[in-house]
Order: C-alpha cells, then sequence, then structure tokens
C-alpha cells in the first residue's frame, strides 16, 4: 500500500506530491484540475506501463497511439504517448522522467523515460570462431543527431524502469513493443488495478464479473450492497438474449424483488443501482492493489453515499485493497468523512487537487491533504474544500 505519492511530468502534474495516503482516498478538486490523472498514473504504476495499458489509456482520450510501419518518420511528428508527459512533448533533456512512486526513496519507483534504439547485427560463432548465424538487436542509444534520426535503424522509444532494475521498452515508430536487454517483470510483477470509470460498465463486462463471484461469500456482499438502494431487492442473475444490432450487448440483467411476481430489468431500477453493482463487482479483482473510482457519486443519491462508504471501508481492510476515488460533490466529501470518522481501524484521507496560488512554482498543479479530524472539522463548519 502506498503511503504518500509523488508524480512528475505526468501530464499537468509536474511536480505533484502527496504526503500522506490512507487506505481510502477521496480525491477533490476542480474540472480540469488533475484529479483524473492521478488516478491514470495509479493505473500505470500498477501495470508497468505495458503498452496495451498506454495505448487504453491514449484511446479513452482520442490521443494517437500507433505509426504505420511504413509512414515516413517526420521531425516534427506528433509521437504516440507524446500526451502524457507535460507540455504534451517529450523533454528535451533525456533525463527528464515520467515518475510515479512514494516520495522517500524507494527502489519501487516507476520511471519512463524518452529515448533511442538502434537496431544493429550482430555474429553468432561456434567455437573455433566460425560466423554460424547473423542477428539483429535493439540497443540503447544516446540522442543521434539529425542525419542519424532520419536512418531506418534508428527508433524513438520510451524505456520503463522501476528502481534501478529496466523493465522493458516500447518502440514508437514501428508497430513492435520489443523488451529492453532482458527484463525482470517477473520479479516485480503488475499489481491488481481495478478501474471504475465515469461512465457505466458495458453489461457484458458485469455479467462476466458476476460469473466470478456468484456462488462465494462475496455475492453476498453485493446482495446486501443493492439493498442499500432497494430495500426489496432479492436476488439478480444474467440471461442472454438475441443481439439484433452488432454493439448490443449479449447479455442483461435481471433482478428478483420481494414485491414483485416476476422478474424485473436491472435498468428499470435506476442508476443507483447499477453503479453499486459495478462497484462492489469490482472490488474482488482488486485484492491485493487498487481500486480506482471515477466521479465516486455519479448515480448515488446523497441519502445512500455514506452506507457505500461504509461497506467500501470495510471490504478495502478485509481484501487489502487501497481504495482511490474522485469527486466534486459536497455530499460525498460529507459521506466519506462521516464513514472514515466511524470506521477508526481504516484511515481515510481527502486531498485537494489545484492550481497553487504561489508564483514561486508557477501554478503547478498541488495536492493538499486533509486527515479524517481535520476534515470532520471543515466539514462541520461548512467550509469549502473542493
Amino acid at each position: 500500500m502506498l503511503k504518500s505519492l509523488e508524480i512528475k511530468n505526468f501530464r499537468v502534474l509536474e511536480d505533484f506530491r502527496v504526503s500522506n495516503l490512507g487506505r481510502v482516498n477521496l480525491i477533490v478538486g476542480k474540472n480540469n484540475s488533475g484529479k483524473s490523472s492521478v488516478l491514470e498514473a495509479l493505473r500505470i504504476y500498477a501495470g508497468n506501463a505495458q503498452r496495451e495499458l498506454l495505448e487504453q489509456i491514449a484511446s479513452d482520450h482520442d490521443e494517437n497511439y500507433n505509426i504505420g510501419k511504413n509512414e515516413p518518420i517526420e521531425s516534427d511528428m506528433h509521437f504516440p504517448f507524446e500526451d502524457f508527459f507535460a507540455g504534451r512533448h517529450f523533454p528535451q533533456n533525456e533525463e527528464l522522467a515520467i515518475s510515479i512512486g512514494e516520495i522517500v526513496p524507494s527502489d519501487d519507483v516507476l520511471q519512463i523515460k524518452h529515448g533511442f534504439l538502434i537496431e544493429e547485427e550482430y555474429s553468432i560463432k561456434d567455437e573455433l570462431g566460425n560466423i554460424i548465424e547473423r542477428r539483429n538487436r535493439l540497443t540503447q542509444i544516446s540522442k543521434p543527431s539529425h542525419e542519424e534520426l532520419s536512418s531506418e535503424a534508428i527508433s524513438q522509444a520510451l524505456f520503463v524502469t522501476r528502481g534501478n532494475h529496466s523493465l522493458h521498452s516500447i518502440q514508437l515508430d514501428k508497430r513492435r513493443n520489443s523488451f529492453f536487454r532482458n527484463s525482470p517483470m517477473k520479479i516485480f510483477g503488475t499489481l491488481p488495478c481495478s478501474v471504475i470509470p465515469t461512465p457505466f460498465i458495458p453489461v457484458d463486462v458485469l455479467s462476466n464479473e458476476w460469473e466470478k463471484v456468484s456462488l462465494t461469500d462475496h455475492e453476498e456482499v453485493i446482495r446486501q450492497a443493492l439493498q442499500i438502494i432497494e430495500p426489496k431487492f432479492e436476488n439478480l442473475k444474467f440471461v442472454s438474449k438475441d443481439v439484433i444490432l452488432p454493439k448490443s450487448p449479449r447479455r442483461f440483467a435481471e433482478v428478483k424483488m420481494s414485491d414483485s411476481p416476476h422478474l424485473v430489468p436491472l435498468n428499470s431500477l435506476g442508476d443507483g443501482m447499477l453503479r453499486v453493482l459495478q462497484i462492489l463487482l469490482k472490488v474482488n479483482p482488486a485484492k491485493g492493489g487498487f481500486l480506482l473510482i471515477d466521479e465516486f457519486e455519479n448515480g448515488l443519491h446523497f441519502s445512500v453515499q455514506e452506507k457505500v462508504w461504509a461497506m467500501l471501508f470495510e471490504l478495502a481492510e478485509k481484501l487489502d485493497i487501497q481504495i482511490f476515488a474522485t469527486t466534486h460533490s459536497w455530499d460525498c466529501i460529507e459521506s466519506f468523512t462521516n464513514a472514515a470518522r466511524d470506521n477508526k481501524d481504516v484511515e481515510g484521507v481527502l486531498f485537494r487537487v489545484g492550481r497553487s496560488a504561489k508564483k514561486s512554482n508557477r501554478g503547478q498543479v498541488i495536492a493538499t491533504v486533509f486527515d479524517e479530524d481535520a476534515l470532520y472539522n471543515i466539514t462541520q463548519a461548512d467550509v469549502e474544500v473542493r
């Protein structure tokens, strides 16, 4: 579990620090303040910046993440994942990297550096020194000259490290992902990480998650959570249906209600039921890692938010999950505060993300941390923290 967080040179987070984190963390701030960037940085940290993950994040923003094999490389070309770096361009200084990890010196800090690879030919020789095979390999080089840059043997790349260990490289101007040296990724494995976006998760995805928890103890936890929204709820099942349109879901959820003689569609019971279901279905896959929730209050009436928070505090401790959620809702802040104070054994921390008013740091995005007691005093005085 992260005790603190430092993010450097990632999107708007040029030099961002959170001095203290809890097991359950709520991130507040205005629109476009950097809240979602914190969640994305945590996803990248958990996933060791693997190319498939970076492509998924870039795609969510409609950002370019691929250059065709036969596409000519221009000096002013906008390269894949360049938008991830501060200022939306690769730094001139090769040592200036995206950095994600704890503030204290740690061997677990993830770094992403921009650099270059050259494709070289080398020979395999027998015991007598005779060449028996010629192969190609990729080697990291310092910044090439303008003339060298136009060579097909040189490609731009991102180099991913964890502490002092090289994990892998990602070629940016060819459709392939090569591993840099001998990847120790088996030693530094990825962390479990469940992401709950602001839009509702597709029903087909939810049905797959439901099958994983069906007939387990967690199924009863989900049932209790759904009863927070609808006390008459008894049970849930996903059923197949004929697909008419190519992109329409193949399954949908039906609910058994205590006051209804027949099953009713889950979608007919409101957004709150669907939101709670997707949150609780994503809890189990996050065991031992992160649960990231964008705009926690989406679809949830303020009257039920405290009960949902209380359940998440309990599950976070039980399943060893660290939760990070964003909000811009005062009701969500109050319900989080109440749940945190009622669960003394599980630390809850709120931090506000926003631009610094100081001229000395050029208005960088910074974090202001509120622990449970400070946050309670603020909410009692009705002081704005968003």
